[in-house]
């Protein structure tokens, strides 16, 4: 069923159960301005109660760990969608809601790409979203993937660039767009659908149309490399075919795994700067360059306790690089062309943070060639261990089960023969052993 109201709305995207915390964010009037705050899911529907007719009240799309909204802190991805502003594309401008969802269910479907789960009038625009079963943020570099797909698709109408990260809020179902006073309503005819995340992936990215040339920019995102690939090797369980941005994806995930290791959720006592600096290059791989400062803040705020205008001048070379990388600019090293942000090899990240062996056995992504040639020898043997069990080949302890009841039994079968009256010699020529083993076998 379509939601009608704030507190609907909220409990279709999150339900009372699901882990993580999902954001409620609104537009105070002055000097307030912008505030937000992260719920538990059973939270939203008390926090949302009155929310109906709340002029300005938005809702994260996925979940977060701790207090922040951001790509770093993203625990669960449960939904990709689209911020269509047609009202900026003069030939659309004039058209009602409904005409304009329908335009773009048509060329959704002209593309190959699956109907919405849930479509609303935004006040001024749409909002489309595609809800999925929810995944974790290692899958990131799939739903961002998924995510470029659909903006493309409806750039032509007028798809926001900045509305694609995964800390994404949108307007509230029977609220109110201040704009206008216009009301955010729910159009009837999405599919009200919850796919399951591989099969929205199966449809928008491994689709053969997505090929299009009018959609594609630049291949880079789809590009894997022989360094990404030796970079990767040590990673369990990773998806098949491995780039950039799910390289850096695990790296930031070992990063945080690090710090709650030396530090609990506390302040970082030392290795803050470089931290920082690492864990902002991998963000920079995983959102959009429009969100990368906020995003950048939220990140130095929560680890240093810096300010933004600190953490815009510390890392000010990390939020150029991005920059420059999103107007398709390349550098040259090594007669090769590359992209502009950062490229750390692990043994870089291990030698600047000191990531000690026992630390590293923590890591997914981040190792060195010894953890790695460690992690495969066990591999190896886990293997050949899997291989002799295949061909019937006992374990240890059924060998030594085994081999200590055929001793039993030859022992009894002795004592059997020596009550039947043969001697020493004769039982140990009828049991094929020597006649000193006979010897200790009988009492």
């Amino acid at each position: 069923m379509y939601p009608h109201t704030p507190s609907q709305h909220a409990l279709l995207l999150h339900p009372v159960k699901a882990p993580g915390k999902a954001t409620v964010a609104r537009i105070l009037p002055d000097p307030v301005g912008w505030k937000e705050q992260c719920w538990e899911p059973w939270e939203l529907e008390a926090v949302l109660a009155s929310a109906e007719g709340q002029t300005d009240t938005y809702l994260s799309q996925n979940r977060f760990r701790g207090k922040r909204r951001a790509v770093a802190q993203v625990q669960k991805l449960c939904g990709l969608f689209s911020d269509v502003d047609y009202y900026n594309v003069p030939e659309l401008r004039g058209l009602s809601p409904e005409a304009m969802l329908a335009k773009a269910m048509e060329r959704l479907r002209e593309k190959g790409l699956p109907d919405p789960s849930l479509a609303l009038s935004s006040g001024q625009g749409l909002a489309l979203s595609w809800r999925h079963t929810p995944v974790a943020r290692k899958r990131l570099a799939e739903w961002n993937a998924a995510q470029d797909r659909i903006y493309r698709v409806l750039k032509p109408f007028g798809a926001d660039p900045k509305a694609r990260d995964a800390a994404r809020v949108l307007r509230i179902a029977g609220t109110t767009n201040s704009k206008n006073g216009a009301t955010v309503w729910v159009l009837g005819n999405a599919s009200e659908k919850t796919y399951r995340f591989e099969d929205l992936v199966e449809a928008l990215v491994k689709n053969p149309a997505r090929q299009d040339e009018e959609e594609h920019g630049k291949p880079g995102a789809d590009l894997y490399s022989l360094a990404v690939q030796r970079a990767a090797r040590g990673l369990r369980n990773h998806p098949q075919g491995w780039s950039e941005v799910s390289l850096w994806e695990g790296r930031l995930t070992d990063l945080q795994h690090l710090r709650r290791m030396r530090y609990g959720m506390g302040p970082m006592e030392d290795f803050r700067d470089r931290w920082l600096f690492i864990a902002t290059t991998a963000v920079s791989w995983l959102v959009v360059p429009e969100v990368l400062d906020r995003e950048a803040s939220a990140l130095a705020e929560e680890v240093g306790g810096w300010d933004e205008r600190r953490a815009r001048s510390d890392l000010s070379q990390v939020l150029k690089r991005a920059r420059r990388a999103a107007r398709g600019e390349t550098i040259e090293f090594m007669g090769r062309e590359w992209d502009p942000r950062h490229h750390f090899r692990n043994e870089t990240m291990i030698e600047w943070l000191e990531i000690t062996p026992e630390e590293e056995r923590e890591m997914v992504v981040t190792i060195s060639a010894e953890e790695e040639s460690r992690r495969k020898r066990l591999r190896d043997r886990e293997y050949q261990k899997r291989r002799r069990r295949a061909k019937g080949v006992a374990t240890r302890p059924q060998y030594d089960e085994n081999r200590t009841s055929s001793f039993r039994k030859r022992v009894a079968a002795a004592r059997q023969l020596k009550n039947c009256g043969l001697s020493t010699e004769q039982i140990a020529e009828r049991m094929n052993v020597s006649r000193r083993t006979v010897q200790r076998w009988l009492p």
